[in-house]
């Protein structure tokens, strides 16, 4: 009897993961997009953080919303992903033209490139929240219930990253 409702009690639990993926699953991969500054990792590091997520949805505790647990594994992976692979990530040039000339079109590109490469040099503590909060448009309080720190934590990090950003880059922002 302890073990059909053992099994019970598992399908329910891997019902409720496939709806939270189903309903995560894209954002996943624009945030990793986003972190890595590669889609061309995105789709196996989205593959490795569901599988990291279903194997570890068992010991998840409930502390948070189930999408926070989900997106700080994204993180984690993500960031575990460019230690490994610190040499430069190639920049996605698929970004659609505008309808300006070929010489508009050049400096748009020049500074787009310009300015991911600079976000891809900011260390990971000061990119990451930038990227939440750019990308993913998460307040405040929601990174920094993300990333488990305090919010001036957050505050401050943005302010330094767009302070460097702008020290960089100067006129291109």
């Amino acid at each position: 009897m302890a073990w059909s409702s053992q099994k019970a009690q598992e399908t329910r639990r891997h019902a409720a993961f496939a709806r939270l993926w189903e309903q995560e699953r894209e954002r996943v991969w624009r945030l990793i997009v986003a972190l890595s500054g590669s889609r061309d990792d995105a789709d196996d590091l989205t593959q490795e953080v569901g599988i990291r997520a279903l194997e570890g949805f068992g010991r998840f505790r409930g502390l948070s919303a189930p999408a926070t647990w989900l997106h700080r594994i994204t993180i984690n992976t993500t960031l575990r992903h460019r230690e490994r692979r610190r040499e430069s990530l190639a920049l996605d040039n698929n970004a659609p033209a505008s309808e300006a000339g070929p010489e508009r079109r050049a400096l748009q590109a020049d500074t787009l490139q310009r300015t991911q490469a600079a976000i891809e040099r900011l260390p990971d503590e000061l990119r990451t929240p930038l990227v939440l909060v750019a990308w993913e448009e998460l307040s405040y309080k929601e990174i920094a219930t993300l990333l488990e720190i305090p919010l001036g934590t957050v505050m401050s990090r943005l302010h330094t990253a767009r302070q460097r950003l702008r020290k960089e880059l100067g006129d291109a922002l």
